[in-house]
């Protein structure tokens, strides 16, 4: 079912540190892709970030299965509460103020891919020669555009369009997106973190996803063109491509 896969981190070209994650898991019956982004001074936000990644790793395993929508979106909830519950003690513990991290998750399975996501780390869908954005960015800024009150163009050069409204660690209740796609036409599914989407608009995304080159290659030139514009933030992405055709 699968052509390729490949996930990189990059530093950027202003950040001290790195407080991304991503990582994409596999076995005989589903592939998981998986990127945080964490936030918290003090190095806590790779803290978050390496702590959603790795609970997810520990999930994981070759026995790993979905046979409904349902159970995934179980087991979603379940890993995100966790997840959740950790960093929140992590933090009480160490004084750690506000630390957390976004997550956005693919499982791609046999009959179905499905989605969660908490934060502004976003997942796409190249279907159709067409890219779409299929996560909600849960931030200040996308609910003023939801509203009415800013437009898109405004929203990308708003003041506050860094500014999150949920993570993983913000609160003892959690509150996460979940959906699911059928793979009709499905040619691609491009995990990142705002390190590139703040950076480089989505019809470049989809003119290197289109080149005719590796899928290690084209998460390297999305990575360089997010540098190449200032790399203000860290940079992390997962992209998987199919077989044309095959499912």
């Amino acid at each position: 079912m699968i052509l390729s896969y490949s996930c990189k981190t990059d530093i950027g070209r202003v950040r001290s540190h790195n407080e991304d994650a991503v990582q994409i898991f596999s076995n005989n019956h589903l592939i998981a892709m998986v990127i945080a982004d964490g936030m918290g001074g003090h190095a806590f936000g790779d803290v978050a970030s390496n702590m959603a990644i790795q609970f997810v790793e520990e999930q994981f395993n070759a026995e790993l299965m979905f046979a409904t929508k349902e159970e995934v979106g179980f087991w979603f909830g379940d890993v995100l509460a966790a997840v959740n519950s950790k960093i929140i003690d992590y933090a009480r513990e160490f004084d750690a103020g506000k630390m957390g991290t976004t997550l956005v998750i693919a499982v791609i399975t046999k009959e179905f891919i499905a989605f969660a996501n908490i934060g502004d780390s976003r997942a796409y869908v190249l279907a159709y020669d067409k890219l779409r954005q299929v996560t909600k960015d849960h931030t200040f800024v996308r609910e003023l555009v939801e509203k009415g009150q800013i437009s898109e163009r405004a929203a990308r050069l708003h003041p506050k369009k860094n500014v999150i409204n949920k993570a993983l660690g913000a609160s003892e209740y959690l509150e996460f997106d979940f959906l699911t796609l059928e793979y009709y036409g499905v040619d691609a599914i491009l995990l990142c973190t705002d390190g590139l989407t703040g950076l480089v608009e989505d019809q470049e995304i989809l003119a290197v996803l289109k080149t005719d080159i590796t899928t290690d290659t084209k998460v390297d030139h999305l990575i360089e063109k997010a540098n190449a514009r200032g790399g203000r933030d860290n940079v992390s992405i997962a992209l998987v491509e199919f077989k044309e055709g095959v499912r």
